[in-house]
């Protein structure tokens, strides 16, 4: 008898160790896992501010605007200097669609913000195809 009770004792006091080294993993898991995700944020916005810096001094190319055509095709304004090219990008390809003698859009000024113009570049592209369709 006195074995029995000793053993349901010892069992209880197992499982109330087991449930406390539980506890104490998973809010150390919870603890680390913030710590890496934390680290993971703190480079990725490290990462953008030093490329930012590094691409706005240099940017020579600028991308004006960009169209999905595909699930992975992709047509591109670019603006390179004085110059606007019509790209067309797919993996592991990128090829020169045309290069416009006059500026689709006008170009931008060093203290302007770009923006998407995605809807004034689609319907110039398409009025230079039917243009160029007519022919």
């Amino acid at each position: 008898m006195i074995y029995m009770m000793t053993a349901a004792a010892t069992t209880t006091a197992g499982e109330q160790g087991a449930a406390t080294l539980g506890i104490g993993a998973a809010l150390e898991m919870l603890l680390w896992l913030g710590v890496v995700v934390g680290f993971i944020l703190v480079c990725a916005w490290a990462f953008r501010r030093m490329s930012g810096g590094v691409l706005a001094a240099a940017g020579v190319i600028k991308v004006r605007s960009v169209i999905s055509v595909g699930n992975r095709e992709r047509v591109a304004l670019l603006e390179v200097g004085d110059k606007q090219i019509l790209v067309g990008m797919c993996p592991g390809q990128i090829s020169t669609l045309h290069v416009f003698d006059e500026p689709v859009l006008p170009p931008l000024d060093g203290n302007e913000q770009r923006t998407s113009g995605a809807g004034d570049f689609a319907a110039k592209l398409q009025s230079l195809i039917n243009k160029d369709g007519a022919r």
